[in-house]
């Protein structure tokens, strides 16, 4: 009987757990909460950064919807929305603080 609850309450936590994706607005405030502490972000930044990514992970969504069954085109369309937000952070933030983050992302 404890083992049937175990169990049952362990496949029970699987199915929140699959449930409980995240948004792209939840997506976005943690990204720009993460770069505010990293770069020492002001407001004006961490809201301009927010809005920036939360279009990416808007557009970007949209796009895993559209193309499941086209992975090629899914990719493409995927890296030109990097490169777009690659060339706004960059004009939101600078140069070096884009540098920093990258360096951060990689470590």
């Amino acid at each position: 009987m404890i083992k049937k609850l175990f169990l049952t309450a362990i496949l029970l936590s699987f199915c929140f757990v699959g449930f409980s994706q995240n948004t792209p607005e939840q997506m976005a405030k943690r990204i720009t909460s993460k770069m505010a502490k990293v770069l020492s972000l002001d407001e004006v930044q961490k809201e301009e950064v927010y809005v920036v990514q939360l279009d990416r992970f808007r557009q970007a969504a949209k796009i895993r919807q559209n193309h499941e069954e086209e992975p090629q085109i899914k990719k493409a369309k995927l890296k030109k929305i990097y490169n777009k937000l690659h060339g706004k952070m960059k004009a939101i933030i600078g140069k070096e603080r884009m540098q920093k983050w990258s360096e951060f992302k990689n470590n």
